[in-house]
Formats: structure tokens, sequence, C-alpha cells
């Protein structure tokens, strides 16, 4: 008994700190789950444009033609009549997104807040910078470029069932810039930034090129909006990291804005 009465002494300090580290996160994605609501809710707004957004549609696939990368139906179409292939991507895009962003968060901010907070503010940032984006350039993804009357042989493979209906907080044409993809790469970055390991690199890089085949082959965007997607992340990112410099050096005029409690920073 004494071994592991000393076991659970040794590991009485972790499991605290443990358990504080995940109460502060779930604070933090509380503050967040309020934003993306605000986010969800103006990315809403717009009355679908069917053919705006199918003429917006077609400047895209034109530009991937004159670019020889307009390959999204022959994608899909080499794994359709594959059942496992074609559910292996349906639920890489409807579970392995926000569930997995959540859940490499906690893992972030219990590895460093402070990078956490640069990699929140960042999907945060880029997510209202694409707002007006979604509001004047509606585009039609693939799977619905039938039901516009231009079918390019794309289907959308994701039942009906558990498709997300349009409403207050879905639009369907809200395609540009991809975020299913622009968010799982600054996710495959954030452990690029946190950890050394080649291997874990590897197989983040590997589920970043799963999950872009999946956005692919499911039917929901076009090559060129995934890359949209990581641009704009890009360029929040670098905004975010400019805010933490300006936050270091002006720190009485960064606290007239923000609220610090134990690691965290708030509301951003």
């Amino acid at each position: 008994m004494a071994p592991t009465r000393c076991l659970v002494e040794r590991l009485r300090p972790r499991l605290r700190a443990l358990a504080r580290g995940a109460l502060w996160y779930a604070v933090d994605m509380a503050f967040v789950v309020a934003f993306f609501f605000v986010y969800f809710l103006l990315r809403g707004l717009p009355h679908d444009r069917v053919t705006q957004s199918t003429r917006n549609a077609f400047y895209i696939i034109d530009a991937e033609r004159t670019l020889g990368v307009f390959h999204e139906p022959a994608w899909q179409q080499a794994v359709i009549e594959n059942e496992r292939l074609t559910s292996l991507a349906n639920f890489t895009y409807l579970n392995l997104h926000m569930p997995l962003l959540v859940a490499m968060g906690g893992l972030f901010f219990l590895a460093e807040p402070r990078k956490h907070r640069v990699i929140r503010n960042t999907i945060l940032l880029s997510a209202f910078m694409a707002v007006p984006i979604y509001a004047v350039f509606p585009v039609t993804p693939p799977r619905l470029m039938g039901s516009a009357g231009y079918p390019l042989g794309i289907f959308d493979t994701i039942p009906e069932a558990v498709r997300t209906k349009p409403g207050p907080l879905a639009n369907w044409y809200a395609a540009v810039p991809s975020y299913h993809f622009g968010w799982i790469a600054l996710a495959v970055a954030g452990v690029w930034w946190y950890w050394k390991l080649w291997a874990l690199r590897a197989v983040a890089t590997a589920f970043a090129g799963l999950m872009w085949w999946a956005i692919v082959v499911t039917g929901n965007h076009y090559f060129l909006d995934m890359v949209a997607g990581a641009v704009m992340v890009g360029l929040a990112f670098s905004l975010v990291c400019r805010f933490e410099r300006w936050a270091d050096a002006n720190p009485t005029r960064a606290a007239r804005f923000t609220v610090r409690a134990g690691p965290l920073r708030l509301p951003f």
C-alpha cells in the first residue's frame, strides 16, 4: 500500500493543476462560444441569393480551370462508389472539425496559455473578417450546383438527416473563405509551434491533407475556397501577433479593455 500512497501523493499536485487548467479553459471557452454565436448569427443574416452565388461559383471554377486545378469532380468520382471511403469523408467533415478544434485548444491551453490565446484570437478575428465577404461574395458550393441548374457531376454525400439546414445560424452560401480547412490548417500550425516531435508534426500535417480531401469529396468546397481560408487565417494570425506585441509594450492601455484572470486575458 505504501508505494500506492506514494504514487498518489506524487500525482495529486499534477491532477490539481490539470483540474485548475481545465476549469480556466472552460471559462475561456464560454467567451469563445459567445463570440461564435454572434459570428454565426451575422454569417446567417444574408438571404440566399442563388443566382449571384452561382455566378460567383463560376468565377472560381473558371479560375481553377485557368490554373489547371479544377479536379473536384474527378476526386469525388474516384471514391463515390466506395462506401467506406465515402463514410470516412463524411465522418471527417462532420466530426473532426469543431470537436477536434476544441480538443486541440484544450491541449494548447494546458501546454502554454499565451500561445493558445494567439491561436484562439486568430480563429475569432478571422471569423469576423469573413463576415463582410460572405455578405458581398456568396458562393454556391459544388454540391448545390446541380440544384442551381448547373450540374458539375458532384453530389452531396452527407445524408440529409444530419445536414445542417439553412436558418438564422446557417448559411449554405457562405463558402469563401473556407474555415473548415483554414482553422484546421491553423491547428496543424499550432502543433508545429508547440512541439518539435517529428512524428506528431507528420500526423498533424497528414490530417490536414485528410480534411482537404474530405471537404472536396463531400462536395462542400472548391480548392480555391480552402486556399482563401488559409490566407485569411494567415492574415489574422499576423494581426493578432502584432496586437500581442502592442499589449506587451503597452500593458496599462491594454488593461483598459481586457481583464486578467489567472492564465486568461479576456475577452481576447
